[in-house]
């Protein structure tokens, strides 16, 4: 069942997803190889329209759900639980709870969880070693960008590839993150696996105004 919803989803078929979710509501709980639900695996193919009905549909959320759909009431139900230590436990299929807020754009929930003591800095367990900041300058979210660094987030983290947080702002043409970035001590330096600097890319991607500020504070 769960291989037939990844078929509609890689062929981007949304009006098929959400017939085949409705009529089959528990694909959403069942679980992949990797250990996504079939809500996270919709989650992940940014289809907004069919994750949308998936979160209508679903009748329960584990904690790491919850954060993904935004439900914070019952985050923070799962976070008052004494008996429960969640603000740093990793998603099945290997996210911190503060890297799924990120890349799901979820700021109030993430506030929440930097309140309560959630660190910035856990990479993922899987191959994409990513963290929150990574998470969020891949979602251009400047807001909780610059909380995660207020909260001491190390801006020189690398995730698969070698690629920091730097390298990403760049390639995305954010001058704005890219500001933010050098501003709190980002090493322009730093090269990615292909041998690729932050300058590099910007110069190679044709983002001059990124380039001429880089190139004025070199570090």
């Amino acid at each position: 069942m769960i291989e037939l919803l990844k078929m509609h989803i890689q062929n981007k078929e949304v009006e098929k997803i959400i017939s085949f979710i409705e009529e089959n509501p528990d694909v959403l709980n069942i679980k992949d190889e990797s250990g996504s639900s079939g809500l996270m695996i919709i989650a992940y193919s940014g289809l907004e329209k069919a994750f949308e009905r998936a979160i209508d549909l679903k009748k329960g959320f584990s904690f790491h759900e919850a954060i993904v759909c935004g439900k914070i009431n019952i985050v923070n139900d799962y976070l008052d639980k004494p008996d429960f230590d969640l603000m740093n436990t990793y998603s099945e299929d290997g996210f911190s709870p503060l890297s799924l807020a990120g890349f799901f754009n979820r700021n109030e929930i993430a506030k929440s969880l930097i309140e309560l003591g959630a660190d910035p800095n856990l990479s993922a367990t899987n191959p994409s070693k990513v963290n929150a900041l990574h998470s969020a300058i891949a979602k251009e979210n400047f807001e909780l960008c610059k909380l995660l660094i207020e909260n001491g987030a190390n801006v020189n983290a690398e995730q698969m590839q070698n690629v920091t947080a730097l390298h990403s702002a760049v390639h995305r043409g954010n001058l704005d993150l890219t500001k933010l970035l050098i501003e709190n001590n980002a090493s322009i330096s730093l090269k990615m696996d292909n041998g690729d600097t932050a300058l590099m890319i910007a110069n190679r991607e044709g983002h001059k105004e990124i380039a001429k500020y880089l190139l004025e504070n070199h570090n």
